[in-house]
């Protein structure tokens, strides 16, 4: 092994009085030498590869690293991979896993201002998300497979939904969801009519005042480029709010 790792050095030639420090130097030697490598190269964190090295056998390291490098995972995706291969899950299963994880990230995209289903999908993917942390899956995998198989199934029949309101919203409203809309709202025939702010935050034609004021705060927190929405949705839902406050229809 190299004597630095980005920058630290081989932490099997450290002598480590601290104690808060041995689990960490521990792990670290633990890592395989396919690990320590990546490592070096900068390919994962140090805060991962202590973990990889806390968590996982040799044997387990070496599929994990496999199924990083077939799958080219990001790292948002890393703790979750790791979290799976320390709980001995089969490896079709956590495939199946990130790309039930990868198709939640499109739906909550899709459905961004449309209420039921977004109600629908929050209660769909905490329990989703629950139970694979807390490892309430069984681990037959005769159970495991038709469950993950029904879960799925799930989210697809949410993506198709929310993709249909989108299309249908698109039709008669014009797609709001990229930089290419404000061309085309440029260059566009003759306007549809102003569009009720209500239905921009998607909110019931009759909702209360109260109502479109609690609907209008939390859709800001999920388009928030902060807390990873679209900065340009941001913008436009908050020139709709701002036309409203004014008297204005909306857009």
């Amino acid at each position: 092994m190299d004597d630095t790792i980005k920058g630290y050095p081989d932490p099997e030639m450290i002598t480590v009085t601290d104690e808060r420090l041995i689990p960490v130097v521990a792990a670290l030697t633990n890592l395989t030498e396919s690990w320590k490598t990546q490592l070096s190269k900068g390919a994962v964190s140090l805060p991962m590869a202590v973990q990889i090295g806390k968590k996982l056998s040799h044997e387990r390291q070496q599929a994990l690293l496999e199924f990083w490098e077939d799958a080219r995972l990001p790292d948002k995706y890393m703790s979750r991979a790791l979290h799976a291969f320390a709980g001995n899950m089969p490896e079709w299963a956590v495939h199946q896993v990130i790309r039930i994880f990868r198709l939640t990230e499109k739906i909550r995209a899709s459905m961004i201002m449309l209420n039921d289903l977004m109600d629908r999908f929050d209660e769909l993917y905490e329990r989703f998300e629950h139970e694979f942390w807390e490892g309430e899956w069984s681990g037959a995998e005769e159970e495991l497979e038709p469950y993950l198989d029904r879960l799925e199934a799930e989210f697809q029949e949410l993506h198709r939904q929310a993709s249909d309101e989108k299309k249908s919203y698109n039709r008669h409203y014009g797609d709001s969801s990229s930089d290419s809309a404000r061309d085309s709202a440029r260059t566009a025939g003759p306007s549809r009519g102003p569009v009720p702010f209500s239905t921009v935050i998607g909110a019931a034609d009759d909702a209360s005042p109260k109502e479109l004021k609690q609907r209008y705060r939390t859709l800001m927190k999920k388009l928030h480029p902060d807390h990873g929405g679209s900065a340009y949705l941001f913008d436009w839902v908050k020139q709709a709010h701002d036309n409203y406050m004014h008297g204005k229809s909306s857009l």
